[in-house]
């Protein structure tokens, strides 16, 4: 039998978020392009309701992207990258992934304090983690 995966680092998690940081972006910009023919190709109002409107389907677009990412093989490709791998309950894997997500935005807003306070957890779990039975792990790099 294989022993289990150790949890993995701080530094490789903040490396893969920056990594998918850089796909959000992407999927931000076609999202919006997207929208664009539905304004007559004008920049999209920065005020008012149209303006909440996009942002929570900007939202939206991030939450989809991290969910389907984790449901379907348990890494996004930032986490492929840096040989991370989140391990989520199969029964109710997409609720279970969007409260992840919004644990996570909520972890953000605050300055990543619970992100930093799960070093200190003996097996690295942050606080999310624990209320989801979600770990995040290291996984082997892939054989050649």
């Amino acid at each position: 039998m294989m022993p289990p995966n150790p949890p993995a680092p701080l530094w490789r998690r903040a490396a893969a978020l920056f990594y998918d940081l850089m796909f959000v972006i992407a999927l931000f910009m076609l999202a919006t392009l997207i929208l664009l023919p539905f304004n007559g190709g004008q920049a999209l109002p920065q005020t008012g309701p149209i303006a909440w409107a996009y942002r929570a389907y900007l939202l939206l677009c991030a939450a989809t992207y991290f969910s389907v990412f984790w449901c379907v093989g348990g890494q996004t490709p930032g986490m492929k990258a840096w040989h991370i791998r989140l391990t989520l309950p199969a029964r109710r894997c997409y609720a279970t992934a969007l409260l992840r997500f919004l644990g996570g935005l909520l972890s953000l807003l605050l300055a990543g304090i619970p992100f930093w306070l799960a070093q200190f957890h003996p097996e690295k779990h942050s606080l999310i983690d624990r209320l989801l039975k979600t770990q995040v792990t290291r996984s082997p790099p892939p054989a050649d």
